[in-house]
């Protein structure tokens, strides 16, 4: 009895564990199969071909430079007395910037006042003597008789030498022409003047001009007024837009014309000197466009797959002019037709494929 009861419950074990196993078994077969004929079905975007303006895009690489730039110098040879500013520094027009030892020119200005005073006193005697008893009652002297008495008794010439004292006295500070920031400064006090070239750039940074070359073959379509966009490469997260300002009427000995742009440097974001990406755009008429990126390489020829009836059809196309997002299409595609653009890299002809809903 005991023996029975073991085999029955050896059997019922066996069954447990064998025949339980093989349906999970068939299960996981069953969908592995599945999941290897969804694998077969690549899911992609599409996007009609259409007729359209196409907007072309030239790039080049510009130079930036200050619309408005000084290079400022000393305008007396003196000892070096004070320095106001330094390089980096905003400053407004009429700011000082430097000054030299005013001394000497100190003493000449005060002598020139002296001595025009006393010019003036002469002046005004010799007028009395002709019946004139004020500077300012000269009208009743002929013009020419008044002019001789003043160089006689030696009023012009004091009058002269007055004004150029008070000129250079004037000169011993070195004055921002235009508000700006400074650049290139290099004086130091107790140094003399004459050791320097200059005494800084000043440069109005609010207004840019953006110098570039393009093809000679451009030039047709390049105006004045055109729109351009512009990347510093020191920071390609910004884009700034500025105008043509003027197309050089020249063509230089590598084919190039060389082209100027106007942009507002707003935030201060472009420096003196700094390279830039330029794009400039110009629309072409009725051209059959499609998404640059479903355009691939295949066996030394261009492609794209055209989505038909779930399938991912080859198509040898011949491509035209483009831009950074788009390509037009000169044979090979007809309008309207639905071209993959994206998870296209792996397609063959035929790959059948689903569309992505977006």
């Amino acid at each position: 009895m005991n023996k029975q009861f073991l085999y029955l419950a050896v059997v019922t074990l066996w069954v447990c564990l064998y025949g339980c196993k093989d349906k999970p078994k068939e299960e996981a077969v069953e969908e592995q199969s599945r999941i290897e004929q969804q694998d077969g079905i690549t899911e992609v975007k599409v996007q009609k071909a259409r007729y359209d303006r196409f907007e072309l895009e030239l790039v080049s690489n510009g130079k930036v430079t200050a619309r408005n730039k000084a290079v400022l110098g000393f305008q007396i040879a003196e000892i070096v007395d004070s320095v106001y500013v330094s390089n980096g520094s905003r400053v407004k027009k009429g700011a000082p910037l430097v000054s030299v030892d005013g001394y000497k020119a100190g003493e000449a200005f005060r002598d020139a006042r002296l001595n025009l005073e006393k010019m003036k006193l002469e002046l005004l005697s010799r007028l009395m003597s002709e019946g004139v008893s004020d500077l300012k009652d000269t009208a009743q002297l002929p013009a020419q008789r008044l002019h001789t008495i003043m160089l006689q008794c030696g009023y012009t010439s004091a009058v002269s030498a007055f004004a150029k004292a008070k000129k250079e006295y004037e000169n011993i500070i070195t004055r921002a022409p235009f508000a700006g920031v400074v650049a290139d400064l290099e004086a130091r006090p107790f140094n003399p003047s004459s050791a320097y070239k200059s005494v800084c750039t000043l440069i109005d940074d609010s207004q840019m001009e953006v110098v570039f070359n393009v093809l000679e073959t451009e030039i047709a379509y390049l105006r004045p007024g055109m729109e351009v966009e512009l990347t510093p490469y020191a920071n390609s997260s910004v884009i700034l837009h500025g105008k043509v300002a003027e197309v050089n009427p020249r063509i230089d000995e590598n084919g190039m014309v060389r082209i100027k742009a106007a942009v507002h440097n707003r935030n201060r974001v472009l420096v003196d000197g700094m390279n830039v990406n330029i794009v400039l755009k110009r629309e072409v008429a009725n051209k059959l466009i499609v998404p640059k990126s479903a355009v691939l390489p295949r066996q030394g020829k261009k492609v794209v797959f055209v989505h038909s009836g779930g399938k991912a059809l080859w198509r040898y196309v011949t491509t035209g002019i483009e831009n950074s997002r788009e390509i037009s299409i000169e044979s090979g595609l007809k309008e309207g037709e639905e071209v993959i653009y994206d998870n296209n890299l792996g397609l063959s002809h035929e790959s059948e494929v689903s569309v992505k809903k977006e």
